[in-house]
């Protein structure tokens, strides 16, 4: 799972926007069918393969971009209206997350409170995040 660093907020009627570059990325435009479920504490979501069958809620894509997140899907993780969600992908998959600003990894997408905290919250590490970014500062300082 890799995080796009891209944060969407819920509005009044549950829809979030999907980020122009995803939709263009995997192709999915105005009108495509979605689907959408949870995993743990994110939600996933697809495109509809009618060959698969559906295992999750079935939305479209409106022509702005925007997807309904099934009231359902938002009772599950207690999602509010105007909550911040992070955007991330993996292969395939959309995935939306809680975003929490002061906790989360900027280079895995980790949320631990054990996650380190540098210059008043502009640089937030988690271990794993702390060792890629330490490979990459040696080789660049290697260069």
């Amino acid at each position: 799972m890799k995080s796009t660093g891209i944060v969407r907020k819920l509005d009044e009627l549950g829809r979030i926007v999907l980020p122009k570059e995803l939709r263009k990325t995997m192709n999915i435009e105005g009108r495509d069918p979605l689907e959408i479920h949870v995993e743990k504490d994110s939600i996933i979501i697809t495109q509809y393969d009618n060959l698969l069958g559906k295992s999750g809620i079935v939305r479209k894509v409106d022509d702005l971009g925007r997807v309904v997140l099934p009231k359902e899907l938002r009772k599950t993780l207690k999602l509010q209206t105007n909550e911040p969600l992070e955007v991330f992908i993996d292969e395939k998959r959309i995935i939306l997350k809680q975003f929490f600003p002061d906790k989360t990894c900027m280079i895995t997408g980790v949320i631990d409170d054990k996650n380190f905290i540098f210059e008043n919250g502009k640089l937030v590490l988690s271990k794993d995040g702390a060792n890629i970014l330490i490979q990459e500062l040696h080789k660049y300082v290697g260069q």
